[in-house]
């Protein structure tokens, strides 16, 4: 069962991982070029795209700790664990390979971040916000 204290702080972060990914499918909708060329679109995918990332990273790590799973021995291995332990599926798991990576290039090399990359990034990988959002909702249904 998870504690009614992380469920509800679990809910609140899925509620702002949706508004998050309508943002993104805003931005999604401007053409590579203008998109590489204006800050204003490049910058805003980088933050929502880290902002839904570090969401996802949370919202595992507390359902780690809350239900006393393996401890992960970094991010990449958060989704790992949540894996092993049925809270995703391994084709959740396989789509969410290499996010960990881009959440640090986003946080920790942001001086030489590849915006056709982000570009690309925004295009094919946003979907995986919302399977990851049915998938945690449904695991906590069935922990209540």
């Amino acid at each position: 069962m998870i504690s009614p204290i992380v469920f509800n702080k679990i809910i609140s972060k899925l509620e702002n991982l949706f508004d998050y990914y309508k943002i993104l499918k805003e931005i999604q909708k401007v053409n590579r070029k203008s998109f590489v060329n204006d800050y204003h679109f490049y910058s805003l995918a980088e933050r929502y795209l880290q902002l839904c990332i570090e969401i996802m990273l949370d919202i595992s790590k507390m359902i780690i700790n809350d239900q006393d799973l393996k401890k992960p021995e970094d991010n990449q291995n958060v989704f790992s664990v949540l894996k092993d332990e049925k809270v995703i599926s391994k084709k959740m798991y396989n789509q969410l390979l290499g996010v960990a990576n881009f959440r640090n290039i986003l946080v920790h090399d942001y001086e030489k971040i590849d915006r056709e990359i982000v570009y690309n990034n925004l295009q094919k990988n946003i979907e995986q916000f919302v399977q990851f959002r049915k998938e945690i909702a449904k695991y906590l249904n069935k922990k209540c």
